[in-house]
This record gives structure tokens, sequence and C-alpha cells, in this order.
């Protein structure tokens, strides 16, 4: 259990400052002179990393002891901080994220692999919640823990905070977190792992020049050239005799489902915390701490009931917080659309408790369900997958939303503010369909349960 919650402060301290800079970013585009579209690659790359680093999370498990993958993890994320608290340019800046998303690309796997590895079978959904809870929580505090900071001493002082908070966790976990099982030195597959890795650069890269116009062509080249990368990825992990990934998680269909129904769900919740702390300062031209504070009551009410909603899980079964917390997600998603053009305070305030309350509901539940049908070693290579497309979501969901706002502000005919509240309006919409892919995902999956229930 020790060894479980030193991994989860980890894991909270790593994910903290994945969106704690995105209610900085008004403060930070002036202090480098970047646009809204640069600056957010502070919170894309560095989870565009963590997501390439986690594609070898199952391979780092069986190779390395949770001890060393731990200690790895502190000391990436300390000296990355360490980089952007003296960052003096944007490019100083952005390489000390990406070398801090060390500590999350390896200690979220790690926790969830400790959880499979240690903790009995009838209590996962209960871990589970905890883990989510982490998981979940720290992106939506992020926005208050960085708006306060930044509005009472500067953006700086968050990556100073959280180097403290990470010196503490390496010294407490190095003595509580230790070797569970034996480590097999097996060979690693470049081949496999450069070629996905620059799928993922490629897509996000892609995704990224949605602001330009479809007609843009080199967002048309990449990501032709992504689908070119995934091909070859999938070809070569065939041949190879050296699994990177296994690829036969994919021949259960319910694992198809319940994976895309948990890269939505994280595309949504990092999305939104992009959106709205940005809405509340150029729209409603509030301060950095309001643009932060407003996320706090929904994230605190429904992180509080994430082990609930866990215990919900392995007492009644996933249909009812599945599909429950899918509706109020969705209902959410299509209200910030409908008043997306004069959102007050506090309806963001009771809009976003709902959509957190849905999200909590069934995110780590999403997760349980989705590795319940994996067995033996294949366990670990769906996490990896499903903690890979959670990060990658979160990269995506952020270079996205700000495509879709930056395309509206750079239009002509009226202010900086109501192009922005538009642009936002459009993104609430992008997320509305993608609440309603999540509803169609677990329509699906349990189908197919049903069937396999029948066959059995």
């Amino acid at each position: 259990m020790l060894a479980v919650l030193a991994a989860a402060f980890m894991s909270f301290v790593g994910i903290l400052t994945e969106t704690s800079l995105n209610v900085t970013f008004p403060t930070m585009m002036k202090q480098f002179k970047v646009s809204l579209d640069t600056i957010q690659w502070t919170t894309t790359g560095y989870l565009l990393t963590i997501a390439i680093i986690m594609i070898c999370s199952s391979y780092l498990n069986q190779r390395f002891t949770a001890k060393q993958l731990f200690l790895t993890a502190c000391l990436g994320f300390i000296v990355g901080s360490i980089i952007c608290a003296l960052a003096i340019v944007f490019p100083v800046l952005l390489l000390g994220r990406l070398v801090s998303a060390l500590s999350a690309g390896l200690s979220i796997p790690l926790m969830f692999n400790l959880i499979t590895e240690i903790m009995p079978r009838e209590k996962w959904g209960f871990y589970m919640g905890i883990a989510g809870l982490v998981v979940a929580m720290a992106p939506t505090l992020g926005p208050a823990f960085g708006g306060a900071v930044n509005y009472y001493l500067n953006w700086r002082q968050i990556f100073i905070i959280v180097t403290i908070l990470a010196l503490i966790v390496l010294v407490a976990g190095s003595f509580v977190i230790g070797q569970y099982h034996e480590v097999k030195k097996t060979s690693f597959d470049w081949m496999v792992f450069i070629l996905l890795a620059l799928s993922f650069i490629s897509l996000t890269c892609g995704v990224n020049q949605i602001s330009h116009g479809l007609a843009n062509p080199l967002l048309w080249g990449l990501l032709i050239a992504t689908i070119v990368l995934l091909a070859l990825f999938i070809w070569q992990s065939k041949r190879s005799l050296r699994k990177l990934l296994d690829l036969q998680v994919f021949k259960e269909k319910i694992f198809i489902c319940g994976l895309l129904a948990y890269f939505s769900l994280q595309f949504v919740n990092i999305g939104t915390s992009f959106v709205l702390p940005n809405y509340i300062q150029i729209v409603g031209h509030q301060s950095s701490l309001i643009g932060g504070l407003i996320l706090l009551p929904g994230s605190i009410i429904a992180g509080l009931l994430n082990p609930l909603f866990g215990q919900i899980y392995d007492r009644v079964g996933a249909k009812l917080p599945l599909f429950l917390g899918g509706i109020m997600l969705t209902l959410s998603c299509l209200f910030f659309t409908i008043f997306g053009l004069n959102l007050t305070v506090m309806m963001i305030i009771v809009l976003y408790g709902l959509l957190m309350l849905g999200h909590r509901m069934s995110f780590s539940n999403t997760l349980a369900e989705t590795l319940k049908y994996q067995q033996g070693h294949l366990r670990a290579d769906a996490t990896a997958f499903c903690q890979t497309a959670q990060q990658l979501a979160g990269s995506i969901g952020t270079t996205i939303m700000a495509a879709i706002i930056a395309i509206w502000q750079n239009k002509a005919g009226a202010s900086y503010s109501v192009l922005t509240a538009e642009g936002s309006q459009a993104a609430f919409a992008f997320n509305s369909f993608l609440g309603l892919l999540i509803l169609v995902s677990y329509f699906c999956l349990f189908n197919y349960e049903k069937r396999r229930k029948a066959k059995n």
C-alpha cells in the first residue's frame, strides 16, 4: 500500500504541472512574446513526451525494478523543473518541460502496474479509484494551483514549489518501494519505438496546423505521414521477435471500445481545463487567480467521491457508473456549447462540477473494465496502451482546443474577447461530439461483453 501511495504521490506531482501553466499563458505570452498557439506547447509537448515514454512502460516494467523507475522519475522531474524555473527564453522553458515529463511517463504506469501486480483482483475497483483520483485530480487542480501562485508570486515559483514536493516524495518513496517481480533482461526494439514515437509527433504537429485552415497542405502532409508511420509500426511489430507492445491486446473488441472511451474522456477533461481558464481571463476579464479557482470546487467534490465510484463498480458492476458518468459529462459539454458566448463565473463552476462528476464516475472504472479481460503479460501491455492513449489524448486535446480557438481569434470584424468566446463555443461543441462517442463506445463494449458471456 505504501509503495502504491509513493508512486501515486510522484504521479500527482508530475501531472500537477500538466495544466498549472494553462492559467499563466496570458502572462507568459507577453513575457516570451509568443502566441497562444505557441505557448500551449509547454503543455502539449509535456503530454506528448509522457505518451512517448509510456510506449516503453511494459518493457521498462520487465527490465527494471520499481525502485529504479521511481528514482529515475523523481530525478528527471527535479532537473526539468529547475531548468523551467531558470528559463529566460521560450525554447529553454520547453526543454525543461520535456525533461520533467520523464516523471509522469514513468510513475503513472508504475502506479497502475503495482496495483495489478500486488492488489487482489476483487479490490481493483477501489485501488483503481484511488489511482484514478490522482490521475484525474492533479490536472484539474493544476489551474487553481498555477493561478494562485502566479497571482501572488509569479509563474517561476510553480516550478520551485513542485521541485520541493518532488524532493520530499523522492526521500520518502526510496524507503518503501522495492522489487515485486523478477527482472528480465530482454532486448529493446528501437525501430518499433521510433516509428510509433514519430507517428505521435507527426499527429500532434499535424492537428496543430488546423489553426491555419483545412486547406493547409502541411496539415494533410503530416496526417498522411502519421498513417504511413502507424502502418510501418504495425508491420514491424508483427514481424519483430522483440515485443515492445503486444498488438494481441487489440484482438479483444472490448478493449478497443474501452480504449476509445478512455481516450475521449481524457481529451474532454484536459481540453476543457485548457479552455476555461483562458476563457475567464480573456472573455470574462478576470484575474489568473479566478481563472484557476473556478475549476477547484468541481475538482475537489468529484475527486473526493472517486474512491466511492470505484466501490460502486466493485459492488454493482460497470454499467451504472459508466453510463451515468458518460451522460453527465455529455450534458455538461452540451450546456457549455449552448451558453458558450455568455458564460459567467457561477455557470462555469456549476457546469464544470457536473462535467467532473461524470468524468470521475466513469474514468477509472472505464480502465478497470477495459483491462478485465486481458490475461497474463497482455495486461501490462494493455495498461501501457491505455496510459499512453490517455496522455496522447491530453496532448491532442490541448492542441485541437488551441487550434479551434485560434481559428476564430485570427478572424476580423470583432474584438479579441468576442472572437475567443466564439472559438471556445466551437471547442465545446467538439467536446459534445466526443461525449456522444463515449456513450456509443460503452454501448458497444457491453454488447460485446454480453456476446462473450453467451458463448461461455
